[in-house]
Parts: structure tokens; C-alpha cells; sequence
């Protein structure tokens, strides 16, 4: 069990840490850390039971927040520290506040230096400490009066912390591995350990894990938890880590990264639920700026709130945080917020969506969608954003957001049956198949607006459903297509009955013409060549071959020829094989398709109109 101390300065942290495990964290300096040992701060002692207690000292006002943040998951109860000769003081209810804030749901109180007042302060004190503790975590928490000097009371806290040790669940090892890196030094033999609180998952020696926000893939040489070799860690583990990378250097990595499996993007805004500390004077307004604290890391940026108004001390509001740089953040990560000065602790909160958009306030919407997302249920705010998503939701993003491996998301998926598109493409049934009646309804607006054209290609149609993936679209046209209400001619669609249709002379003429531009797709024969094949007028085909052309089958990029589909797109392919150094010349793009240096110029013409290619001076460059 980690046992996280908290309380005002001289207080006795540090002699009660001292007094139950024999180990002075005042005393462990950084240069004695040679082996794979523990942050300083950190004391254990074995219990008689076999476990093990682990201690998070935190003298410092400053140091508390960063150690305890970056601690906050491994933390199974709190050890409020009151001395008796002060009784409660103002970094005591801070202290609390910032407890609270954390979501820390279990705790106990230590009255220290009861040795140097009497009985009837023992008492006042007391009376202080339950005025001060209502309504918070610690409400119905015990007492225990204790001496650090004498040994008076030591011996009955430390049974009462080893039977609490004993009650508390074992934690889930669910989700990818998260550790979050509060110190790195480098070990002569070993090479680079870093140490942190592992917030979710697990990890073995061997096991293949990212350094965030760079990216950079590393190797678990080995493991220490608790201060003792091990091969596993899991969540709520003080673990050090040895490293191993050929692009890894000490100097690298920094307080505030993350170790994990999960390597997703870094995030510079996040919306979250928070709550404003009811110890504040006045309201918090609109893009206020703040420290921001979050696991190890520390960043300054601002507030902004998503709703109307400001939210009043002791009340909980939706907001998003802006800040610089980015980091890796996840649903369910705790935050906590200090004034611009960083001179006192104002809020906090926990993370709803790590995927905050960059504009201003926000639409009533997306403030309904963010009331859905429920920061204790995962599951709950996971089906609602699978049911929210008109346009289906990336299943890799999923994962990310709520640090899921692949397997655990599919658990969930199980009870919750979605469309799966492509490989990466998750949407529900009723929203496919509004994205199908959306579709057709748009598109047939499409052909009443333009009734001299048969049909559009996908690119075009693409701009009529902005948003959508082009997996949801091929998927939609898919079936709109098979269910007979969409019709596919060459690279062009439309929605039944409102194409070209061919005559039966038309058709004749195309059945017969067709072969004929198929023998050199790249190459067709010019107008009157072709006419002359066919033994057809050149301006009666020139007629057929535009219907033909209206119905997406064929091309004309330029007067005299008229292309099928495939050639154009084989002589679009081309382009990035003649490219060389980002530009080409004719020449080159002559030798990349075989056709005529007269002909190359014609389609590269017809591509710098249509912007797939631009002209600098005698070279063209790919848009």
C-alpha cells in the first residue's frame, strides 16, 4: 500500500515517515542513488503479514503538489499530519483541499507532538480537526494521537495502517502501461533509469515501451517496485525503470514524459469537469490564466469555460485548458489548478476529453455531449461517444483516449455491437444508416441543382458530406450501390434516373469504340483516326463520345482524344515516377509514361488546369 503524507510545514512528516519506517528522507541524497532505488521522498517497511508500506514524504508546499500528482494513482491513502501544538493551520486545509481535488477517497489523521501539550489542547485540536474535515474524504476518518519523540502512539498507527493495507482491493492492472517520470539519473553498468508512479497497466523486463511525447522506443532492462527487484510492475506501483535505446540519451528525458505503451498524440488543450476550490474568494472567469499541474508535469496556461458565466467557489463547472507544451494526457487524468503566481491552489479537476478543438466558447452541442462524459464510468462515456459520432469515431482513437489495449476495447465492443468500416472505422447502425439517407438526399439535391450533368465523381461527392471519412464514404456509396439507388459509370455517380442514358445507336457506337481505347489506355487514337476505324462521320462520333463522356466513362482532356478512366488515372500515377528532387520536366515525365513529348504536354497541360500539377518556368511540381 502507498501511503501519501500530507499537512503543513513542521508538522512532522518527516519524523512520523522516520519514526515508522527508520529511514530519514531528509537524509537520502540524490548522489547516494546508485543502485535502482527509489525517488527521494520515498521510505518503505515490511509488514508482519508479508505486504509492504511505501511512503510518499512530502515536506514542501511545492513539492507536495508536483510528487503528489505525479504519485496520485499509485496513492491507496492519505496520512494527514496535524501537529497538536498548532492544531490546524492554513497549508493544512490546503493540503486537504488538494486531496480532495485528486479524487484520494481514503485516508487517516495524525495528531503528532502530543508530547509537548497537554490533554485539553489533545482535545481542542480534535474539535479542530473534525470542524476541518467535514464534508471532505477524511469526514469519518480516525484520529490517532502519536509522538515521533517518544514512540507514544506509533505502534497503534502502524497497526491501523497495516490493517488498512490488508482491506484495500487490489488494484486493476486494466489498460496500456502508463508511468509517469519524476526522476532520471544514469547507473554505471546499467545505463538510464527513470522512476515514477505507474498510473495504469503493467510492464516486464523485456517489454517494449515509448518515451512520450518524443516517441522514441525503449527497452525494459529491468524493474524495481517498492524499492525491491521485480519482474512485473502494475498500476499503483513505485517502480524505477532501466531503460535501453541506441536513440535514447539522459539528457533526453525529462520530468513530466511519460513511459508507456500508449503512443499517442501529445495535447496542448483538454476539456475538463472542474471544480473550483471553496476556499476562493470570488468566481473564476473566462480565460484565466493558471498553473497547471498533471501528473509529474507542470505547465502555465489559461482557463477557458465552455459555459455561460462563471463558476462560483465550491461548484463544478465544464472548461477547457489551454496550455503550452504539449503533453500526453488521458480520460480520467486529475488536474490541478494555482493562481497566475502560483502562490495558492484555486481548483482541479479531472480530464473528459484530451481532444479538445482549438475555437472559442463552445456550442450548446458539444457542452451537452461533454455533460454525458462521466469521469468515474468508462464504459458509460465510451458508448456515448460511439453513440454521439454521426460520422463513426476512429476506434484508434478510443484506444488512446482512454488508454485501452486493443483487446479490452473489444470486450466492451462485445456488449456494445457497432458497423465496423475499414480497418479503423467504428459507427452504430442507426448512424450508418442516416449517413446512407443523407447521402442520397444530398445527392439528388446535387442533380436538381445541376441537371445538365449526369453524375459526379467521389471527390466531388466527398465535398457534399464534409467530415466524413473516406472510409464512411466508400462505405455509404457501397451500399446505396447495391441497393440499387446509386449507379457507378466509370469515375462518376448518380443517383438512379437522373443519368445520361445512352441511346441504342449510342450504345452500338460505344460497344465498338470501347476496345478500340482500350488496346493503349495511355495512348488512344486521335478524333478522326478513331472515326475512321469505325468507319463513322468524325462529328457524329465527336457527339456519341461527349454523351459517353457525361456518363463518367470516358475523358477529354484535350480536343482531339478522348481517354477511358484507367488511362487517365495511369497517367496520373506516373507523375511521382518522373518526379526527381520534387520537380520534372517533360522529358522526364515522357520517359515515365512512353507517349510522344507532343501528348505529354497536352495531359500535363490538363493536369495544371485540374491543380494536380504546377508550372515553374520548363518544370512542374506535384501539388
Amino acid at each position: 500500500m502507498i501511503i501519501a503524507t500530507a499537512g503543513h510545514v513542521d508538522h512532522g512528516k518527516t519524523s512520523l515517515v522516520n519514526a515508522l519506517t527508520g529511514i530519514d528522507t531528509d537524509r537520502l541524497d540524490e548522489e547516494k542513488q546508485r543502485g535502482l532505488t527509489i525517488d527521494l521522498g520515498f521510505a518503505y517497511t515490511d509488514t508482519e503479514s508479508g505486504g509492504r508500506l511505501g511512503f510518499v514524504d512530502v515536506p514542501g508546499h511545492t513539492r507536495f503538489i508536483s510528487n503528489m500528482l505525479a504519485g496520485v494513482s499509485a496513492i491507496d491513502c492519505a496520512l494527514l499530519v496535524i501537529a497538536a501544538d498548532d492544531g490546524v493551520m492554513p497549508q493544512t486545509r490546503e493540503h486537504l483541499e488538494i486531496l480532495n481535488l485528486l479524487g484520494i477517497r481514503q485516508g487517516l489523521v495524525a495528531l503528532t507532538k502530543i508530547d509537548r501539550v497537554d490533554d485539553e489542547r489533545v482535545d481542542e485540536v480534535t474539535e479542530q480537526i473534525a470542524q476541518a474535515t467535514a464534508n471532505t474524504f477524511l469526514e469519518a476518518a480516525e484520529i490517532f494521537p502519536a509522538s515521533s519523540e517518544t514512540g507514544e502512539g506509533i505502534d497503534t498507527l502502524q497497526v491501523a495502517l497495516e490493517v488498512f493495507a490488508e482491506e484495500i482491493d487490489n488494484r486493476s492492472d486494466a489498460g496500456l502501461f502508463r508511468l509517469a517520470i519524476d526522476r532520471r539519473f544514469s547507473v554505471k553498468g546499467s545505463g538510464i533509469v527513470v522512476t515514477g508512479s505507474v498510473f495504469a497497466g503493467s510492464v516486464s523486463t523485456g517489454d517494449e515501451v515509448f518515451l512520450m511525447p518524443q516517441g522514441i522506443p525503449v527497452r525494459v532492462r529491468s524493474l524495481h517496485t517498492q524499492n525491491q527487484a521485480s519482474e512485473v510492475a502494475v498500476a499503483g506501483d513505485r517502480c524505477a525503470v532501466n531503460i535501453t535505446s541506441n536513440e535514447i540519451e539522459l539528457e533526453d528525458i525529462h520530468r513530466g514524459n511519460w513511459l508507456t505503451q500508449n503512443a499517442g498524440q501529445a495535447t496542448d488543450r483538454v476539456d475538463i469537469a472542474l471544480r473550483l476550490s471553496q476556499d476562493e474568494s470570488r468566481a473564476l472567469s473566462h480565460w484565466t490564466p493558471v498553473h497547471i499541474h498533471t501528473a509529474a508535469n507542470h505547465m502555465t496556461g489559461r482557463v477557458a469555460l465552455l459555459e455561460p458565466g462563471k463558476i462560483e467557489p465550491g461548484e463544478t463547472g465544464l472548461a477547457q485548458l489551454i496550455f503550452e507544451p504539449p503533453v500526453n494526457l488521458c480520460f480520467g487524468d486529475r488536474v490541478i489548478l494555482r493562481d497566475q503566481a502560483a502562490t495558492r491552489t484555486i481548483g482541479g479537476g479531472v480530464i473528459i476529453n484530451p481532444d479538445s478543438p482549438k475555437r472559442g466558447r463552445a456550442k450548446p452541442e458539444r457542452v451537452e455531449h461533454l455533460s454525458q462524459l462521466d469521469p468515474d464510468n468508462q464504459i458509460k462515456s465510451i458508448v456515448h461517444q460511439l453513440t454521439s459520432a454521426a460520422a463513426g469515431i476512429r476506434r484508434n482513437a478510443l484506444e488512446r483516449v482512454y488508454n485501452l489495449a486493443s483487446e479490452e476495447l473489444e470486450g466492451i465492443l462485445a456488449d456494445h455491437p457497432c458497423e465496423r468500416l475499414g480497418d479503423n472505422l467504428l459507427i452504430t447502425k442507426n448512424h450508418l444508416e442516416s449517413a446512407r439517407a443523407s447521402l442520397l438526399e444530398k445527392t439528388t439535391s446535387w442533380h436538381e441543382a445541376n441537371s445538365g450533368k449526369s453524375g459526379l465523381p467521389k471527390s466531388q461527392m466527398q465535398k457534399l458530406v464534409r467530415g466524413w471519412s473516406s472510409n464512411l464514404l466508400d462505405a455509404v456509396i457501397g451500399r446505396l450501390i447495391d441497393d440499387g439507388d446509386l449507379e457507378q459509370r466509370g469515375n462518376q455517380l448518380n443517383v438512379k434516373g437522373f443519368g445520361v442514358e445512352l441511346s441504342k445507336k449510342e450504345q452500338k457506337i460505344w460497344s465498338e469504340a470501347e476496345p478500340l481505347l482500350k488496346a493503349d489506355p495511355t495512348k488512344p487514337p486521335v478524333l478522326h483516326e478513331l472515326a475512321k476505324s469505325l468507319n463513322i462521320d468524325p462529328k457524329a462520333l465527336e457527339r456519341v463520345l461527349i454523351q459517353i463522356v457525361k456518363t463518367g466513362q470516358l475523358v477529354r482532356p484535350i480536343k482531339n482524344r478522348f481517354f477511358l478512366v484507367e488511362g487517365i488515372d495511369a497517367l496520373k500515377a506516373a507523375l511521382p515516377v518522373a518526379s526527381h528532387n520534387d520537380t520534372f520536366t517533360v522529358q522526364q515525365y515522357r520517359d515515365a509514361t512512353g507517349i510522344g513529348r507532343n501528348l505529354c504536354i497536352e495531359i500535363l497541360e490538363y493536369f495544371d488546369r485540374l491543380g494536380i500539377t504546377r508550372r515553374i518556368g520548363d518544370e512542374r511540381q506535384i501539388v
